[in-house]
């Protein structure tokens, strides 16, 4: 089953404020999702909402039948607080 994706402004902005080299992970990353989106970390409490790991930071998307939407890339600090 292929997936399509799409993301929100707010993954956007936070992707643009980073160096090339975590641009090019973060890539990789939704490569990956877009082959198996159900293969990562699962957030509790939240039944379709998911997150991968790119150095300290995290990618949080949710999936809804065949729509992955890229919701927010931040620190891990901060990341979890939004959802």
């Amino acid at each position: 089953m292929s997936y399509r994706i799409q993301f929100t402004k707010t993954f956007a902005d936070d992707v643009k404020g980073t160096d090339k080299a975590l641009k090019l992970r973060v890539e990789k990353a939704i490569e990956k999702i877009k082959a198996e989106p159900t293969r990562f970390k699962r957030l509790h409490h939240h039944h379709n909402f998911f997150s991968v790991r790119i150095e300290n930071f995290r990618l949080v998307y949710k999936v809804e039948n065949e729509v992955v939407t890229l919701l927010f890339f931040r620190k891990r600090s901060d990341a979890y607080r939004k959802v």
